[in-house]
């Protein structure tokens, strides 16, 4: 395998629409995915100055469009990459991950850009809040001209202007590797991965779990041996969330009866004194379950009229989160909380309140020491204004008093630093610093 294995494939064959471009008909003729119909109908619907409409079928196209490609390296694989152990064969990939997941894993496959992610995460915020049910009847709440035909230009350079979309082969090609082939130290696929974004770090450990749970004879074996070999290495470098992960795996393994693959994964742990992440019941799977449904809720159409549900739903479930779901059940609440560029669930915020007055200053401080900062939903959300001035709003300053002597690593007592003061332009910088680290564009 070459030295580039695991480096991400840019799709080269969208157009590069020029600037000059502003005429919807010459717009909508880079969009190669479009059929004439569609074409006719974007151009009729935008003449008629019905932008909401012609948005919503334009970003219905290409994200459906986007889910469609996606599906083609296996279910199985999409439930690994986001660590959605609901997802099966079965599963109606459309129904079953939500927009932001699906432009995220684009964007780590390699199948858009990461520009082209960033213009289309914007894209889709736009798109849901104009398509809200109880959106007042105000002139101001109308999608302008120019609104319409940015995102008409982002879905069509983004996505339906690509002759052919490609997954990252290399990516694949590396899975295959850690299941069909005895990895070494001086593999190149290990040095680079090495040197990688975390997000490689994230996917490695949920493909590798995802074989040991699958596999057998051969590929078993190959699978525990580079667990072996590549879990002691990023160790160290992965967040509580990825280790509990890693400690989830062999407790259901256990529980399965699967004594090769439980044997082979408790080595892992043994090596790296990893057994304060597995968890002693399976409470964290409703928990973990519970939280997906309030993200499914928050990155979909109607968020504000979906989200009280499942927030409600898992205030009700307990005082006290497992450590193992902890994590993505406060991320799913913050997101209720800090909302969008253009609001918040008003009638979640009573729910998500009541969680927050449950989480104790050592859930805090384990929050912010080992979770924020491999967090892609929250820092995104932080790059952007409105959710920024939200979240300022979320502690006061007996809170950041508290907490900050007990912060380890600079960039999050930074982070703290800023929101006590309100440098909003500050925390924005700081969020798309951390944000590209884990390897996604902020431009």
């Amino acid at each position: 395998m070459e030295n580039n294995s695991i480096v991400l494939w840019q799709n080269s064959n969208l157009p590069v629409i020029p600037k000059k471009v502003v005429d919807v008909s010459e717009l909508v003729a880079y969009g190669v995915q479009l059929s004439k119909k569609d074409q006719n109908q974007i151009i009729k619907a935008y003449n008629d100055e019905s932008y909401e409409m012609v948005t919503t079928y334009i970003w219905t196209k290409a994200i459906n469009f986007l889910k469609n490609q996606l599906s083609k390296v296996g279910i199985s694989f999409i439930a690994e990459m986001l660590d959605r152990p609901d997802i099966n064969d079965h599963t109606d990939i459309q129904q079953a991950i939500t927009e932001y997941e699906a432009l995220r894993l684009s964007e780590e496959l390699g199948v858009i850009s990461g520009t082209a992610s960033f213009r289309l995460k914007r894209t889709m915020e736009t798109v849901a809040h104009f398509n809200q049910l109880d959106l007042d009847e105000d002139p101001e709440n109308d999608l302008t001209e120019e609104e319409a035909k940015s995102i008409i230009r982002s879905c069509i350079q983004g996505v339906l202007g690509a002759n052919k979309i490609e997954i990252a082969i290399d990516f694949k090609n590396f899975r295959d590797e850690l299941e069909n082939s005895t990895l070494t130290e001086d593999s190149s696929s290990v040095l680079k991965l090495l040197q990688s974004p975390y997000f490689f770090h994230r996917t490695t450990i949920r493909t590798l779990l995802s074989i040991i749970k699958s596999a057998s004879g051969a590929q078993l074996e190959n699978s525990l041996a580079n667990s072996n070999l590549i879990i002691p290495k990023i160790w160290n470098n992965l967040k509580h969330p990825e280790k509990y992960q890693v400690g989830r795996g062999y407790s259901e393994l256990f529980a399965d009866g699967k004594t090769k693959a439980s044997s082979g994964l408790k080595q892992v742990l043994l090596k790296v004194r990893g057994f304060d992440f597995v968890p002693e019941d399976l409470r964290s799977s409703s928990f973990i379950k519970a939280a997906n449904e309030i993200l499914k809720a928050h990155e979909g159409f109607n968020n504000f009229y979906n989200e009280p549900a499942p927030t409600n739903n898992l205030s009700r479930m307990g005082s006290v989160i497992p450590i193992p779901a902890f994590s993505i059940c406060l991320t799913a609440v913050l997101c209720v909380k800090l909302g969008n560029s253009y609001g918040v669930s008003d009638a979640a915020q009573e729910s998500a309140n009541n969680i927050i007055r449950g989480i104790t200053h050592e859930r805090w401080i384990y929050f912010f020491n080992e979770c924020i900062q491999s967090n892609d939903r929250l820092l995104y959300k932080l790059t952007i204004p409105k959710p920024t001035n939200r979240w300022l709003k979320l502690f006061n300053e007996t809170f950041y008093d508290r907490i900050l002597p007990e912060i380890k690593q600079k960039e999050i007592i930074n982070l703290l630093k800023y929101s006590k003061e309100g440098k909003i332009e500050k925390i924005h910088n700081l969020a798309k610093s951390m944000y590209s680290q884990l390897g996604y564009a902020t431009t």
